[in-house]
């Protein structure tokens, strides 16, 4: 059977998942936030780790992108109880950061071992895959045309452009040279006085072409996420019809 880590901040949950799971067989590791769970990981490496998303300390996403750098990966389930924080959705942004399923709260017995099965089987199912976009795909929300200078980088390569357009979700960026090969970065948008600075501190390259890239925003903290939407305002004023 497999070692797993269970990490969150609810004794309750921790307490039910190690129930069901030492049940089935499995030797179970338990964290009550990602600092704490990082750390018993380095210790004790498992076949898979279930991780809540919004802890304090450090939460999921956090996890995620740390356990994406690691040359041995475990598999990863994310779980939480609402679909959205602020403009972004949860499952999305987990999947998009490499976990291989996501299990909503609440949860009975049988589909967490379902979900376990698939995830240590490797048949994780279609609907759990992230879609693939292009340029024109990504448009949940219509985007408004901007021009500001951008920052971005993956702390090994940073990369400086112009913001052409943003939305909700994301925004494209012209690049003076050809995209650089980036898939997960944090980005700073420096924006038109007084509003300062518009910080991202994780975003997802979804496509590239010649020098421009599309991004999808995927954490935000909330004062960040308000600056956006009062930046997309201003922008929808400025170019609406008079």
């Amino acid at each position: 059977m497999s070692r797993i880590l269970v990490i969150d901040d609810e004794e309750f949950i921790r307490q039910a998942l190690r129930s069901i799971l030492e049940r089935a067989g499995h030797t179970v590791l338990d964290a009550p936030n990602g600092r704490e769970g990082m750390r018993l990981w380095q210790d004790v490496p498992v076949d898979v780790v279930v991780t809540d998303i919004y802890m304090p300390e450090k939460d999921g996403m956090q996890v995620l992108s740390e356990m994406k750098q690691l040359a041995t990966k475990p598999k990863i389930i994310a779980m939480s109880g609402g679909g959205h924080k602020g403009l972004l959705d949860w499952r999305e942004a987990a999947l998009a950061l490499g976990a291989h399923r996501v299990l909503l709260k609440p949860f009975d017995e049988q589909t967490v071992l379902v979900t376990l099965q698939e995830v240590l089987t490797g048949h994780t199912g279609a609907h759990n895959d992230v879609p693939r976009t292009s340029s024109t795909e990504q448009r949940k929300f219509p985007r408004v045309p901007v021009s500001f200078p951008v920052y971005f980088s993956d702390s090994m390569i940073a990369q400086s452009g112009t913001v052409v357009d943003i939305s909700r979700e994301g925004c494209r960026i012209r690049c003076p040279d050809a995209a650089p090969d980036l898939r997960y970065f944090q980005v700073e948008i420096h924006l038109a006085e007084p509003q300062g600075t518009l910080t991202v501190d994780l975003a997802v390259r979804r496509w590239s072409r010649d020098k421009e890239l599309g991004i999808e925003f995927i954490r935000m903290e909330p004062e960040q996420q308000a600056r956006l939407l009062s930046v997309i305002r201003r922008g929808e004023r400025g170019s609406a019809p008079r």
